[in-house]
């Protein structure tokens, strides 16, 4: 399975606001984006903007059944840079998938490498890193690809990227051998992009709260080296 995301480029967060228009969001205050279906909540910052479309599904005409479903892309942009994000879910459309998805690290690795070769030969900056969100256990790899250049970009670039993967049950261990496991019924990702490796810190204000819980740091600034 290929996942493919759009790579946009580049956030600002600033600690303090400048002065806003009245239609004007403030780019400071955090936005959030609940999801029904499993009862999770991502609060992520004000600048992103949802792409419209990815919060109203359109029936597709493709028989072939989506092993990944993405609930939400946004992006932010100025004169600048821009940048973007995308959620995704991947449940038991595909068992095959999903049980490669569980195994966290050697997915997200693929995955990513697989959504940057669309760009040019990608390079993995930081190999699968382990941590858990909320108790759930995840994983995350950081990547960069040189992006050709382009009559619309004249000038030579690399695009940094980082996916991150979470399940979306903590793993119970049976009591008894006899007992069955409960299974893995989703797994969540996180795609985020920039131009500046720096940036990679904007990740660590994104939360997210599983039910009636705690928010909690979707990427931990201590996973990044």
């Amino acid at each position: 399975m290929v996942l493919r995301f759009p790579v946009f480029l580049l956030l600002l967060v600033c600690a303090i606001a400048p002065a806003q228009a009245p239609d004007q969001p403030n780019p400071n205050l955090p936005k959030s984006f609940h999801d029904s279906a499993l009862n999770i909540t991502y609060f992520y910052p004000g600048r992103f903007v949802p792409d419209p479309s990815s919060l109203a599904p359109k029936p597709s005409a493709d028989p072939t059944p989506k092993c990944a479903h993405s609930t939400l892309f946004a992006n932010s942009s100025n004169a600048v840079d821009s940048s973007s994000f995308v959620l995704s879910t991947i449940d038991n459309t595909c068992p095959n998938v999903l049980h490669g998805a569980t195994l966290l690290g050697p997915f997200v690795r693929e995955q990513i490498l697989r959504q940057l070769k669309q760009y040019g030969e990608p390079t993995v900056t930081q190999e699968p890193t382990s941590y858990t969100v909320d108790g759930h256990p995840a994983a995350i790899v950081l990547a960069s690809v040189p992006m050709p250049v382009t009559p619309e970009n004249k000038l030579p670039r690399t695009t940094y990227a980082a996916k991150a993967c979470v399940l979306g049950n903590v793993p119970v261990k049976a009591r008894r051998k006899s007992e069955p496991v409960e299974p893995t019924r989703h797994v969540l990702c996180f795609d985020f992009t920039t131009l500046h490796s720096d940036l990679y810190s904007l990740m660590f204000a994104f939360t997210m709260q599983f039910d009636t819980d705690a928010p909690q740091a979707m990427v931990p600034g201590s996973v990044i080296r």
